[in-house]
């Protein structure tokens, strides 16, 4: 028996949390009830399960969490920060139920919904399961043609060099779309293509924060809502796609 591993038993589904000596902590995945301790022996007998099973048998397709939005990305992430600092305090049940105390104050937010975000991690072991529903929609697969715009974007604009639009544009022309003597192919998009992904797929803070630092965002750009700008990534310097 392991860490995360996958049991079934009589139509039930469950994942392997922590083990110690004669017990294992598993929290039940169809219920997604709090993990409860069991005796070893007891489990001796259930069947081993994979990931695909307990998929089908709940009805969830997860979304690799790269070809989420970045929107949606961004919502699990914060569900995420909401139960990470619970998961080192799972076997111990008094402790735990402290600490999801704490952070529902912290967080302002009901008990029941820091349980709720923090058993349906633990049950698929993935942080995309915390995507609100209505934000599971995956974004449509971009074209090769979109896919090196944004390689060009985040190669050769989202960066302190400041490079023009047409800068970037000429320079993914001679890397993704001539030959080894700099001849171009006979169809490679325009710029006017080029531009339009810009427009449609930037954001303003990203496009600041990449080019001018977050200091000068802060200092010249940022809103004056009392606090943290939600939504604006201040480690990463490329587009966030």
């Amino acid at each position: 028996m392991e860490k995360n591993q996958l049991l079934k038993d009589n139509g039930c589904i469950y994942r392997v949390l922590a083990i110690e000596e004669d017990n294992v902590l598993m929290i039940d995945c169809i219920k997604k009830t709090m993990p409860v301790w069991y005796k070893t022996d007891q489990t001796s007998r259930y069947d081993s399960c994979t990931e695909e099973e307990l998929l089908e048998t709940t009805g969830l397709t997860l979304t690799e969490e790269e070809e989420l939005c970045s929107k949606a990305r961004k919502a699990a992430h914060d569900r995420f920060t909401i139960v990470a600092g619970i998961l080192p305090f799972l076997a111990d049940d008094r402790l735990r139920t402290e600490i999801i105390k704490r952070v529902a104050k912290e967080k302002n937010i009901c008990m029941q919904t820091v349980r709720n975000y923090l058993c349906r991690y633990l049950a698929y072991n993935d942080i995309s399961v915390l995507v609100p529903k209505e934000r599971r929609k995956v974004e449509r697969e971009l074209t090769d043609d979109e896919k090196n715009f944004r390689w060009a974007l985040n190669k050769y604009y989202f960066t302190r060099h400041k490079n023009s639009l047409k800068t970037a544009y000429t320079y993914m022309l001679k890397e993704k779309y001539s030959d080894g003597e700099g001849k171009l192919f006979p169809e490679c998009p325009s710029f006017n293509q080029f531009r339009y992904f810009y427009s449609k797929y930037k954001t303003k803070q990203n496009a600041i924060i990449s080019r001018n630092g977050i200091k000068d965002y802060q200092r010249n750009y940022r809103p004056l809502l009392g606090g943290r700008c939600a939504g604006v990534c201040t480690k990463c310097r490329c587009w966030d796609d």
